[in-house]
């Protein structure tokens, strides 16, 4: 396989694939909010300054 260099690789089973799928679409979402609402309030100002900027773009 051809890789670029970067990012990250996250391997799941068919099986944990079908469990996921399996949740309501309110929950995905809820777990989403609070996962986003966590890494938000661990960042420091200039980590959330990169990522704004790499969100926008810029970087």
């Amino acid at each position: 396989m051809n890789r670029q260099p970067g990012g990250y690789e996250y391997d799941a089973t068919d099986e944990q694939i079908r469990r996921w799928k399996a949740v309501p679409v309110e929950e995905r979402l809820r777990w989403l909010e609070e996962a986003n609402e966590f890494l938000y309030l661990a960042q420091d100002a200039e980590t959330r300054a990169r990522w704004q900027a790499v969100r926008r773009g810029e970087r």
